[in-house]
């Protein structure tokens, strides 16, 4: 029996309390650096795995038990004719195997998406582990969880969701209220492309409304 599965462990979003809690310790000029490095590396996780989950939606599937060694392999999802759930992914490296349907359900409606911001996903993994004084990660964080997903389409500058959903629990209207209330370097353009994002949806919601397809 192949049962992959158990040993992959995808990373939790971050509970708003903490980032709450960080937001106001900057506020009173008492960052709190044991919260901001817990929260940082979490987000840095989070990201990772999203990652992951692109690679794999790409054809290159992450082995979990070598990762788990701090070792990358790359499993590659090879194109067939039959059904690609049934396709037995194997690690050449230490003989981990998973279906591919398996490895799909172990991310399905958990917010691993990357969804149109790959490139913000990526770009946190790369700048964070660089930041080496409190308030660069501070910027850091602030920036990552106020970006948003772009249409990757026909209108590749239309915000279409908030990056915070992918990061922090709760549902996405919980998420914008409490991001909303968060104030740090981003505030301006984070209101702005919050206002195209629900304009967008409100267009969207009335063209589905009215019996159209998108």
């Amino acid at each position: 029996m192949i049962n992959g599965r158990d040993e992959i462990e995808w990373g939790k979003r971050i509970p708003k309390w903490k980032l709450r809690r960080l937001y106001e310790s900057d506020a009173q000029n008492m960052l709190d650096e044991d919260l901001l490095d817990d929260v940082g590396f979490t987000l840095l996780e989070r990201c990772r795995d999203i990652l992951k989950v692109y690679s794999a939606q790409h054809g290159r599937v992450h082995c979990a038990r070598c990762d788990r060694r701090g070792q990358t392999t790359l499993i590659p999802v090879l194109q067939t004719a039959g059904d690609p759930s049934d396709q037995v992914l194997t690690c050449p490296v230490c003989g981990w195997q998973i279906t591919w349907g398996d490895y799909h359900l172990s991310f399905k409606r958990k917010q691993l998406n990357p969804g149109g911001a790959v490139d913000t996903f990526k770009s946190f993994t790369e700048n964070f582990p660089h930041a080496h004084t409190p308030q660069a990660k501070m910027i850091a964080i602030d920036r990552l969880i106020h970006e948003f997903h772009y249409s990757y389409q026909s209108m590749p500058d239309l915000p279409t969701r908030p990056v915070g959903v992918n990061l922090i629990e709760g549902h996405i209207e919980d998420v914008i209220a409490f991001l909303s209330e968060l104030t740090f370097g981003h505030e301006s353009s984070w209101k702005e492309n919050l206002a195209r994002f629900r304009t967008a949806n409100q267009r969207v919601r009335e063209h589905i409304r009215q019996g159209n397809k998108l």
